[in-house]
């Protein structure tokens, strides 16, 4: 009988270790060692318990769509991150220059990653998407593959809109310098694995490519929730 007491008070033992792993394993995700760029993420990698990743290139019309959509609801789309505790990435790439031969999309992830240093990725990235809106879709250059091609981007392009957020020295070095390239090279030839087709989402478990100038907040929102599933 002190035996058989004996081996059941072992395996409780053993059951409640083996609770305690696989609820701290469930309760505290890692999900900041998955990040590419902390400096491209919204959100706490401390408390998130979901990955929500977009592939974009700064030179993709539909990734910035989605971008512009993103920032139009700012508010609703920072609360509903919270809300669900998400981690939202954007992982920058030059795939279409790498793929499709647009020269300008290089430069535009360089001038990124070199805002990102600055942590001024955010304020660049939405005021990038603002000047290629109205510097050149609005005037029916470049907003769809169909469209014309743009064709005059200045070479200091994207240094201009990095000054109009305060970047200086250390931003024009960088960029001049071409200090990001060989992260940016690699990062986007990790995302070819991974991304068929641009912008491209990976959101929890749910992953789909493309996004269409006609859609708005309402699709957005389909997204996201698909990939709370």
């Amino acid at each position: 009988m002190k035996r058989i007491i004996r081996i059941a008070v072992l395996v409780g033992v053993f059951g409640l270790i083996l609770l305690a792993l696989i609820t701290s394993s469930i309760k505290e995700p890692n999900l900041g060692e998955a990040v590419w760029n902390n400096s491209m993420t919204l959100g706490d990698a401390e408390t998130a318990v979901r990955h929500y990743v977009v592939y974009t290139d700064l030179m993709c019309p539909y990734c910035n769509y989605y971008g512009k959509t993103i920032a139009e609801n700012d508010e609703e789309f920072k609360t509903y991150l919270s809300e669900h505790k998400i981690l939202y990435e954007v992982r920058v790439t030059d795939m279409l220059y790498e793929g499709s031969g647009i020269e300008q999309s290089r430069p535009a992830a360089e001038a990124a990653y070199c805002a990102s240093k600055e942590n001024k990725f955010w304020d660049y990235y939405h005021l990038a998407l603002e000047s290629i809106f109205s510097d050149y879709y609005e005037k029916g250059f470049g907003y769809s593959k169909t469209a014309p091609k743009i064709t005059d981007m200045t070479d200091d392009y994207w240094e201009k809109i990095g000054e109009k957020i305060g970047l200086g020295e250390s931003f024009k070095q960088c960029f001049e310098n071409h200090e990001s390239v060989s992260e940016i090279l690699e990062n986007t030839y990790n995302a070819s694995s991974s991304a068929v087709g641009l912008p491209y989402f990976v959101f929890g478990r749910y992953a789909t490519g493309g996004f269409d100038n006609s859609w708005g907040w309402s699709e957005v929102k389909q997204m996201l929730n698909a990939g709370l599933k």
